[in-house]
């Protein structure tokens, strides 16, 4: 299906192969959203009631700050896509960021949450590689790195944080060793995700997870929310990379 790509042909492949991307990730579902998940199950009741009595002290601990107060989300990002057959036409990419990957957000006083004006990109490197079945170049070796941003807002009650994440790729060009750059206008941000994090814990995560490496589509989103607070004077405003120049 991939095969006898040429220069002209390349954006149309890209596209295609994030499109798989994407849909691969629709069927994804939030950890931390609880919909889809089972009931726990405790053998014994006693343990059943110490688990709880837990859970309900933890509840007690976290509260939502009662002024302005900064949180750093740190981030992991990997994916992986593969086109199932080794062979002529075949393909490999892979996303990771690079650390230190977070973003920077605010809490108020009255529970509301963003991360306007705040520092709030990550690097993710791409690099992977085409079989092209021609002769002066057999297999193209892909690289290049994606500035990734995040829209963030959200809600704080009774020390529980609930984060509405939008991702939005503001660089997409990829270099290709058999020629020109390569634009991929299909860029793969994660869907957008709702996470849910407690306070009273000292790094929770939450993210979405589907398949595993190796699979024709893996996807990987991590977010770490730091629960030691900043000041808003300790947190920088938002300022893009300046572009490299040769």
């Amino acid at each position: 299906m991939f095969r006898n790509i040429k220069p002209g042909n390349r954006r149309v492949w890209i596209s295609l192969c994030c499109g798989f991307l994407i849909l691969g990730l629709a069927a994804c579902n939030s950890p931390g959203t609880g919909a889809d998940d089972p009931e726990p199950t405790v053998a014994g009741g006693e343990s059943q009631d110490v688990e709880l009595g837990q859970q309900e002290q933890a509840l007690k601990k976290a509260k939502c700050p009662t002024k302005e107060t900064g949180y750093k989300l740190w981030y992991s990002y990997n994916a992986e896509l593969n086109s199932g057959d080794i062979g002529k036409g075949s393909f490999h990419f892979e996303w990771t960021e690079e650390q230190p990957a977070f973003f920077y957000l605010m809490i108020e006083p009255s529970g509301k949450v963003n991360n306007k004006d705040l520092v709030n990109y990550a690097t993710i490197n791409v690099s992977g590689w085409i079989e092209t079945e021609t002769d002066d170049c057999p297999v193209q070796q892909i690289q290049g790195s994606w500035l990734l941003t995040a829209d963030i807002t959200g809600t704080c009650k009774k020390g529980i944080v609930t984060l509405e994440v939008v991702e939005h790729f503001e660089t997409d060009e990829l270099t290709g060793s058999c020629g020109n750059p390569i634009s991929a206008p299909g860029r793969t941000p994660a869907p957008e995700l709702t996470l849910t994090f407690n306070l009273s814990e000292l790094a929770p995560k939450d993210g979405i997870t589907s398949g595993s490496k190796g699979d024709m589509v893996y996807v990987d989103y991590v977010y770490q929310l730091d629960t030691k607070g900043l000041p808003p004077s300790e947190l920088p405003v938002r300022r893009l990379p300046i572009p490299k120049t040769d």
